[in-house]
């Protein structure tokens, strides 16, 4: 099934692409797809699933379904 997956702001050796379809197994889960996206460390990123944010520790257990949209960005740092 295919998700797409769209990366703001993420410097290299990010994926190249800062939008692309994947191709994920049925039961693939958030963590799964940004890993086939590319993303060495896929909790070191905000994430949302169809605008809404998952946190980190819920992304293995959250699984995405065809014609999901993951949005990935760094995290935010200053203060």
């Amino acid at each position: 099934m295919n998700v797409t997956v769209k990366s703001v702001a993420i410097r290299p050796p990010a994926p190249p692409n800062q939008e692309r379809e994947i191709d994920v197994p049925e039961g693939a889960s958030v963590t799964d797809a940004l890993l086939k996206f590319g993303l060495e460390n896929p909790d070191a990123h905000a994430t949302l699933l169809n605008d809404e944010p998952i946190p980190a520790g819920k992304r293995a257990a959250t699984k995405v379904a065809a014609g999901d949209v993951l949005t990935v960005f760094p995290p935010i740092h200053g203060g």
